[in-house]
């Protein structure tokens, strides 16, 4: 089977960890299987090798991008191509070439994310949601339910569980997004230092200056070491010395920092909402959540984090790893794929044309003078509870 997967860019973040997954157990598996990258890559996409990767060597804003990629299909036929969150291309599905099946994949829940799957059910030969969070926000929006499949994420695991004594130490990755948390790790630090706090935390991500002055300025901030941007490799081994990741993000559709963390061996530690987050977290001694905005609850559940012994948490590395591993995530997409391609074609109006140029949406937040919106995100930052009910407006 000859597969493309197209992700915007490898830049990093979990849409390109899932694809780059994906094509290349396809590609242990036999087939013919392409990563296609919007965006020149940077090598991100390959780390873990068995992966061949092209570009369209396009700029986020090319308005030829849609023809780009329709070019491409022609020129290397496919026997089906995954769309996984790349908005340049989102018109393009009536435009697909009749003999190759599409496949529109959904990696969150903010309507930005799905709309073009609805607006495209007809041209689409199925619709992937990433969990049943995800799954939820559209299915009742489908003309054609039975197209959507929920499929879980997998993941390269590149380096073996170890079973030995662990620091204390905390993991947080979500550089300085406030919709990953990062607001509330500032918060959350005092709490811990009350509660007997010993170890580390290792932050991840890129933090701007603010956000450091910030971190700066805590007590024992010392103990909180920025990593910056790094390698994948990088973060799965200070995961395997570790206890414990703070899983904080206002939204987590599926949660491939989650996965990969306990499949190293670390709990979680995060908020009591609606993610996809429990949907990995299972088992009681797996994680703590914490009502949203008490931070000495998350306090109190992070440190109990601490406190999983040795057997437990290789119980739940071994589950993690044999439930979301890359392989155990091509099984399941090979099973839709089967399914997929034994039914009819979806019918497109318009392949062979010529698709309209990329047009930019308008982003209404974008759009407000930079005065203005430094304040807004830094107001939503700094409140958990206003950034949970304003999750699903990214994008607007």
């Amino acid at each position: 089977m000859r597969a493309c997967w197209l992700a915007p860019d490898d830049y990093g973040g979990g849409v390109i960890s899932v694809a780059q997954a994906c094509c290349r157990e396809a590609a242990a598996n036999g087939h013919d299987a392409t990563l296609l990258t919007l965006l020149p890559p940077s090598g991100h996409a390959a780390e873990f090798g068995g992966v061949r990767v092209e570009s369209l060597d396009a700029a986020p804003a090319d308005a030829d991008s849609p023809r780009r990629f329709i070019k491409w299909l022609e020129d290397n036929p496919q026997d089906v191509v995954f769309l996984n969150g790349c908005e340049q291309v989102d018109e393009t599905p009536p435009f697909i070439p009749q003999e190759t099946r599409a496949i529109y994949v959904v990696h969150d829940t903010a309507p930005r994310y799905f709309e073009a799957a609805i607006r495209h059910e007809a041209a689409m030969d199925a619709i992937v949601a990433v969990s049943e969070s995800v799954a939820a926000r559209f299915r009742d929006k489908l003309q054609q339910p039975e197209k959507l499949f929920v499929i879980h994420n997998g993941t390269v695991f590149p380096i073996e569980y170890a079973n030995a004594v662990r620091s204390s130490d905390l993991l947080f990755l979500g550089g300085d997004k406030h919709i990953k948390g990062a607001g509330d790790v500032l918060a959350l630090w005092p709490h811990l230092l009350d509660q007997g706090f010993e170890g580390r935390l290792h932050w991840f991500g890129s933090v701007g200056p603010s956000i450091k002055r910030r971190i700066a300025a805590l007590p024992q901030a010392d103990r909180i070491v920025l990593h910056g941007r790094v390698a994948r490799r990088r973060i799965f081994e200070i995961a395997n010395n570790s206890s414990a990741l703070l899983m904080l993000s206002r939204v987590e559709p599926f949660g491939m920092v989650t996965v990969e963390c306990m499949g190293m061996g670390c709990g979680v530690a995060g908020w009591d909402i609606d993610t996809g987050t429990k949907e990995i977290v299972r088992r009681p001694e797996e994680g703590r959540v914490a009502p949203l905005g008490d931070y000495r609850a998350l306090a109190t559940a992070a440190m109990s984090t601490l406190e999983i012994g040795s057997t437990e948490r290789q119980d739940m590395a071994m589950r993690v790893r044999e439930r979301f591993s890359a392989e155990a995530m091509w099984a399941r997409y090979e099973a839709m794929l089967m399914q997929v391609m034994a039914g009819s074609r979806a019918h497109r109006a318009a392949p062979g044309s010529v698709p309209p140029d990329y047009v930019p949406p308008q982003r209404l937040f974008q759009n407000l003078p930079e005065w203005i919106r430094g304040p807004i995100r830094e107001a939503v930052g700094r409140s958990a509870r206003l950034g949970y009910i304003l999750r699903d407006l990214r994008g607007r």
